[in-house]
């Protein structure tokens, strides 16, 4: 199945959980009351209702934060203020009565505490050291302390721990080097999706009348950062669901809004369809739905540079939809809106058509010719991947420059293949001993990052190109 451009950041490397180790002062906490464990079961935590309903969270990942206490707590971001005496006074006043009141008002002050620590935008945080280490730090210590008022929330108290849950958006803030989790710009979209997913299952014992359209803020996104990455089907169908969910609560939702809704809808349920094989095209058609009944009520009325980019997203799903089909009509839906993207870009951009809409576009004239047999249509394809493979080296962009790679030998290789008595010989011989060649040049990436569609796609091309070779070598020698 062809991959598409959007697919792109999975290049990167693959996510790996790093076991957390405490550091500096940092001592195993109380066990809390409602802390569980079923034999062979990740521990979960109880709660319950006034009417007795009961539910289970689990927060695998956040439980690797152990706190060590409130006074170990205020003593680190003593040692953190030390060099700032204004953000001193204020982040420690919060320390001079934290552990007075009940146990409910502790956990209270202590929730709202590590909020501040753990937001680099407030007023005095913003003011400490602002280096990488430093503010992962900060970070860290916040998350301890909102791990232990999760765990110390009393069973009957559901709305205490759905509190404790919704300041974990302060993980956002962590850097790229962060060193619990790696990737670390992707710890923050892991402990959003999993303390997304706690905060819905509680959300109906915490009084809240809105349970049937509330998506925690920034989920929809992080398990579509998460699925994309892990290549995992099901974050990506979940992505999908809560959007939709989200958006079903928008009133009377404007031209902006409805575009939004309609272009993130139809990425992720075409990230899912690359990954999925069973079900052809159909989450693909499904996520298009909404853009092409925007374009019936909008395209009119909306100008020309904004149509470029609706008329890519729409071409890239109609190629996800074509790759898998290889039905005429698709192929010339995606090629059509790819097309408009392409010349509106080489009328307004000043830089012309980006590498990725000529990357989109050579995929579905690719397809075309395959099914037309027409070889002025498979040089036209050749043409824009080398183009799209120039620019991507004039940038260099690692990334990109291997995904286009990949591209141009699959081109090649095709081209090739095909039974077209236009070309000679030598010429096929020539473009399969070029494809070989960047095949090979770029197979020790992707199997060094995991990045198993890739791998496959270049795998394929290798063996293939290799095959029709040893052909045409053994024809030319008759």
């Amino acid at each position: 199945m062809k991959q598409r451009l959007m697919f792109i950041a999975v290049l990167a490397g693959s996510v790996v959980y790093l076991i957390f180790a405490a550091r500096d002062r940092v001592s195993a906490p109380t066990k809390p009351s409602n802390l569980q464990q079923d034999s062979d079961a990740i521990p979960y935590k109880l709660f319950r209702d006034a009417a007795g309903h009961e539910v289970r969270i689990t927060t695998p990942l956040l439980d690797k934060f152990p706190y060590a206490g409130d006074a170990n707590f205020c003593l680190e971001l003593r040692e953190m203020t030390q060099s700032n005496a204004d953000a001193a006074g204020e982040l420690l006043e919060g320390c001079d009565n934290l552990t007075t009141g009940t146990v409910q008002e502790v956990i209270q002050k202590r929730i709202a505490l590590a909020t501040i620590v753990g937001d680099q935008d407030e007023e005095y945080t913003y003011s400490l050291s602002g280096s990488a280490s430093d503010r992962d730090k900060r970070i860290v210590l916040a998350i301890s302390a909102l791990h232990a008022s999760l765990d110390a929330a009393s069973p009957s108290n559901p709305a205490q721990a759905f509190s404790a849950l919704e300041k974990l958006w302060i993980a956002r803030d962590v850097s790229d080097t962060f060193a619990y989790y790696n990737p670390g710009y992707l710890f923050g979209p892991a402990i959003k999706t999993e303390a997304g997913e706690a905060m819905l299952t509680l959300c109906p014992l915490v009084g809240r009348g809105d349970c049937d359209t509330y998506v925690p803020g920034g989920m929809p996104q992080a398990l579509e950062d998460l699925g994309r990455w892990r290549s995992d089907e099901a974050m990506l169908l979940r992505s999908a669901e809560l959007l939709e969910r989200q958006y079903r609560a928008v009133k009377n939702p404007d031209k902006r809004r409805e575009l939004t809704f309609a272009e993130d809808y139809s990425a992720k349920l075409g990230y899912a369809n690359e990954l999925n094989s069973g079900d052809g095209s159909a989450y693909a058609r499904r996520g298009v739905k909404p853009l092409e009944e925007w374009l019936s009520r909008y395209e009119s009325s909306t100008d020309e540079r904004a149509l470029q980019y609706i008329y890519g997203k729409v071409g890239a799903a109609y190629g996800r939809i074509a790759s898998t089909t290889e039905q005429r009509a698709d192929a010339e839906k995606a090629v059509k809106f790819n097309t408009l993207t392409f010349d509106i870009a080489k009328k307004l951009n000043s830089d012309g058509p980006s590498w990725g809409t000529m990357a989109n576009l050579g995929d579905d004239i690719l397809l075309v010719a395959e099914l037309d047999g027409q070889e002025s249509e498979f040089r036209q394809a050749l043409k824009l991947h080398r183009d799209a493979y120039e620019i991507t080296q004039k940038e260099n962009s690692k990334e990109s420059s291997a995904y286009m790679n990949m591209k141009l030998a699959r081109t090649l290789q095709h081209y090739a293949k095909a039974e077209l008595p236009e070309v000679a010989a030598t010429q096929k011989i020539a473009m399969l001993e070029e494809a070989i060649t960047l095949a090979k040049g770029v197979r020790p990436l992707f199997e060094q990052t995991g990045t198993k569609s890739y791998l496959k796609i270049t795998e394929s091309v290798l063996s293939d190109a290799n095959a029709q070779l040893i052909k045409l070598r053994q024809s030319k020698s008759q």
